[in-house]
């Protein structure tokens, strides 16, 4: 009986090495993907007017900064729609201050207002989206808690002008604000999930960063088929692949992203997004199931019971148990050393906590394989999520429910531009006198249109 067991497991050891030796070639392939990306000098395209749509909640760590880096790109000819839930968001008094000292690019506030049904980020971005002047022909989207370099915006539209491009998308390079267990841990898993998820052959949408043609925007039907989902990004990328369509990784875009998470907050984080892959990408996500499974398997069933065989006086089996786990760890940290090699490129400046964050990365792999395996197994059967203070309950067919939110003070009902950078006369105090008004366009076989009030803070 033991002998079956020991050749079913050294099956197992050799399966997982295996899969570990060609995610180690596929961390290699990145960071070479990167480096040469770097190292060549693409001339820039332009692509007509961009509308640049980025959905806002709360004051997020360096809202400010994040958001002025929206305002210095070095593209010649692009529009910026923020969009929030509620007039009392507190990032509207951010968003206002900066329009009224930017007013050289056209930007917009806009209250969304509630969704009914699907996610809240979905619903802002449809009503940026219905927004856009019939000018715009790239659509750009992106988070408020990135901070993009001057030449983002170019960088990541320019290859759209191939004709077997149809997207393109870069990802988050976390950079840890203070050292810590949480902070670390996750700056390792996204690390090591950027890795597999950005390459050269094949991508995953990231919706902090990436671009699409507006007709091909509108005729894959995104944005009919968004309404009632709650992932914006893996939606998309599920779709373009159903359509065979081609999403372009720009390593020249990567993004540092602020990161200070506690324990708690970590979790949640790291849970939600497996949450989101699960039901929008499950193909990918069975596979992390699994590849997470086996090298768990392996790896600490080959110490554990290389442990048990040493003390049994069984030092050759016990060996080779040790021998299989720490091969395991030897291939992962050979990936961190490309990877981080790779972030070298993503984020020039390294803090403190950074340098530290990737000798983390080096030496914990067995604590982040285990953390990301459970994350990967607790979402096996879950149906809720909360995510920006609303909690989703996700029916067997797919269809979104909001269980509960936050209470909110304003009842503004959306869509409605309550601000804009560009100098609009306002009204004298007790006028009648009717607002400005901003047509929504809708892109369909018909073009309709709505006005929506606008009103100038």
């Amino acid at each position: 009986m033991l002998a079956f067991l020991y050749i079913g497991f050294a099956i197992l050891a050799v399966l997982s090495i295996g899969v570990s030796f060609v995610l180690t070639g596929h961390a290699w392939e990145h960071f070479r993907y990167a480096r040469g990306s770097f190292r060549v000098d693409r001339t820039p395209c332009f692509l007509g007017r961009i509308g640049l749509i980025v959905p806002c909640k709360g004051a997020d760590f360096a809202l400010k900064e994040n958001l002025s880096c929206l305002f210095s790109q070095d593209y010649e000819d692009y529009e910026i729609y923020f969009v929030v839930e509620s007039a009392d968001d507190p990032a509207c008094g951010i968003i206002r201050k900066i329009l009224s000292s930017q007013s050289h690019i056209p930007a917009y506030l806009i209250v969304a207002g509630e969704t009914t049904h699907g996610g809240q980020k979905i619903h802002n971005l449809l009503c940026g989206y219905r927004a856009l002047t019939p000018e715009v022909e790239t659509i750009v989207f992106a988070d408020s808690d990135v901070a993009p370099k001057h030449d983002w915006l170019t960088q990541l539209t320019t290859p759209l002008r191939l004709v077997n491009v149809h997207a393109v998308t870069s990802y988050r390079w976390f950079v840890p604000q203070r050292s810590g267990f949480a902070n670390f841990l996750l700056f390792s898993i996204n690390s090591a999930v950027m890795g597999m998820v950005c390459s050269r052959r094949q991508s995953v949408i990231w919706g902090g960063s990436w671009a699409i043609l507006r007709e091909t925007f509108r005729k894959s039907e995104i944005p009919d088929r968004w309404d009632g989902c709650l992932s914006d990004d893996l939606f998309a990328t599920a779709r373009l692949n159903q359509l065979r369509l081609n999403i372009y990784f720009e390593p020249r875009c990567v993004v540092p992203s602020s990161l200070d998470f506690r324990v708690s907050t970590m979790w949640e984080f790291l849970c939600r997004q497996c949450f989101m892959g699960r039901w929008y990408l499950n193909k990918s996500w069975l596979l992390g199931v699994a590849h997470t499974s086996l090298s768990m398997l392996v790896f600490w069933g080959g110490l554990l019971c290389g442990g048990g065989l040493l003390l049994s006086g069984q030092p050759m089996l016990g060996s080779i148990g040790f021998a299989m786990a720490g091969l395991l760890w030897a291939q992962a940290a050979l990936r961190s050393k490309w990877r981080q090699a790779a972030g070298c490129f993503y984020v020039r400046s390294q803090n403190t906590s950074v340098q530290q964050a990737r000798w983390f990365d080096f030496f914990c792999y067995p604590l982040t394989l285990t953390v990301l395996w459970t994350a990967l197994c607790s979402v096996a059967a879950q149906r809720f999520v909360r995510w920006k203070g609303i909690g989703y309950r996700v029916g067997k067919a797919g269809d979104v429910q909001i269980i509960d939110r936050e209470p909110s003070a304003n009842t503004i009902s959306g869509p409605l531009v309550i601000a804009s950078s560009m100098a609009v006369a306002q009204p004298k105090h007790g006028s009648t006198e009717q607002r400005p008004t901003l047509s929504l366009y809708t892109e369909e076989k018909e073009i309709t249109k709505r006005s929506m009030n606008r009103r100038i803070a």
